[in-house]
């Protein structure tokens, strides 16, 4: 048996506490939520989560020949992605939310553009880092439109909605991508132009005019946000499974930062960097790597990313009920195992001679894809539960985390590829994920702290000590 602490919000009590609740409300009274813009967000995941991971590793490697060259490319639109809270702090002070959100989409396909004219390094990284700055900067206007123009009862499910948008839209945008994969590149990145356009086209219908004064500043809106009953909705995903959102990713949860060392969650948080770090070269190579490593054609690949992707939206919900069950430490680090696993299936290949290269490139892929929806719940769970301040803080440094480690994981890993071939990534990655099973483990063995979930974050976005003391006890068995 097992005594916690609870406090109710201040909005929507039915539902705290049950996120389940919450996102079977959402789906069950679409109307009440969905936007016409919406379809902007599906199409920004059709292109940046589902043609391009496919198609930008094929295309850049067939123009410059260097696998290196690969890696500084995805590297660059990482780090463009990194400019997301700018994009919010810009839109809060001059008050152009519809403008920005526009732009967006017009900078990203103008990045597009410039990759597809481009001929050299220095205007791809530039093409690159600006297509990642506009599509970090829509995921960032688009929350906005609901954390500052919506009720703050209606937040979950909105953002739950647009997620689950751009989820439908990275699945749509893998199947179109295994019609191209395997010829020329060119009219599939005048595709993906051509479908950011339209975005930006139907991206202005049913915006909403004037923010709400009472929704609250935005630099406050991560207290008041259920990043559990966010969890169950499929996320933004990008090549490597990270996922931005501004309510995730802020200024404020960096300056967090010291207060980790030494604590669980600080050890959890390297964990979490050192798991992004290990696998970021795969999502930027995998095309080029099955294809060439394992036989398996790149229309293929992006079939199996499709198929596999679309699974992974019914494990959302699943991986919640995995982790009341059985902690989200347990779950975190059986989803680390299940990527080890499929890193071990990739690299046995170049280990030993074994029949079947295809279907252990195959079975391997599908394992480290559907890894994500345990990753991701669970560790926003655990950091969640582990946080020595407040929720929201910690779930933005494990985005800002996520998004760092990549970003440099993709740079490093250029050489390395270049140099000793496709076998450095699933060796890298396993002995990264090992190191990142370890930190997830406390020094006891007995696995990372099974904490109760924590009260909601008061004023100040703490949960000051008063505040316990007043608050019913529930017993849970």
């Amino acid at each position: 048996m097992e005594t916690r602490r609870t406090k109710a919000t201040p909005f929507d009590r039915s539902d705290r506490g049950d996120p389940l609740a919450m996102a079977l409300r959402a789906l069950t009274a679409p109307r009440r939520y969905i936007r016409p813009w919406y379809l902007a967000y599906l199409l920004l995941g059709m292109v940046t989560s589902g043609l391009l991971p496919v198609l930008l590793p094929l295309a850049v490697e067939s123009s410059s020949g260097s696998l290196a060259t690969v890696a500084y490319v995805m590297g660059a639109y990482n780090f463009g992605l990194l400019t997301s809270p700018l994009w919010g702090l810009l839109a809060e002070r001059i008050k152009a939310y519809r403008k920005l959100f526009l732009g967006s989409f017009l900078l990203t396909a103008g990045g597009t553009l410039g990759l597809l004219l481009s001929r050299a390094l220095p205007s791809w990284l530039l093409a690159a880092f600006a297509l990642g700055a506009g599509s970090g900067g829509a995921a960032t206007l688009a929350t906005l439109f609901v954390v500052d123009f919506a009720p703050r009862t209606e937040w979950e499910p909105r953002i739950g909605w647009l997620q689950t948008f751009n989820a439908t839209g990275q699945v749509a945008g893998l199947m179109l991508a295994a019609a191209f994969a395997g010829g020329d590149f060119a009219p599939a990145l005048w595709v993906c132009v051509t479908l950011l356009l339209l975005a930006m086209a139907v991206g202005g219908i049913g915006l909403p005019g004037t923010p709400r004064a009472a929704a609250g500043a935005t630099e406050h809106a991560h207290r008041h946000i259920d990043v559990r009953a966010l969890a169950l909705f499929p996320k933004l995903i990008l090549p490597s499974g990270v996922d931005l959102h501004f309510y995730h990713l802020n200024l404020r949860g960096l300056r967090r930062l010291p207060q980790t060392l030494g604590t669980p969650f600080g050890r959890f948080l390297l964990s979490w960097f050192v798991f992004a770090f290990a696998v970021a070269a795969f999502f930027s190579y995998f095309p080029l790597m099955l294809a060439k490593g394992y036989g398996i054609a790149a229309h293929t690949s992006a079939m199996v990313y499709a198929v596999t992707a679309a699974l992974g939206i019914g494990l959302y919900v699943l991986t919640s009920r995995l982790t009341d069950r059985y902690g989200p430490g347990r779950v975190y680090r059986a989803g680390l195992v299940v990527r080890i696993v499929g890193f071990g299936l990739l690299l046995a290949p170049f280990l030993i001679a074994v029949g079947g290269r295809a279907l252990l490139g195959v079975a391997g892929f599908a394992l480290i894809v559907v890894a994500w929806p345990l990753l991701s719940v669970s560790g926003t769970d655990l950091g969640a539960s582990l946080t020595p301040f407040s929720e929201g803080a910690a779930v933005g440094l494990l985005n800002a985390a996520l998004a760092l480690a990549t970003a440099l994981g993709i740079v490093v890993s250029g050489p390395l590829v270049a140099r000793w071939g496709y076998a450095t990534i699933p060796a890298t990655a396993i002995a990264g994920l090992a190191i990142s099973l370890w930190l997830g483990t406390d020094r006891r063995g007995r696995g990372a702290p099974e904490t109760s979930r924590p009260g909601p974050a008061g004023a100040d976005g703490e949960r000051p000590e008063e505040q316990a003391a007043t608050a019913p006890r529930v017993t849970r068995t």
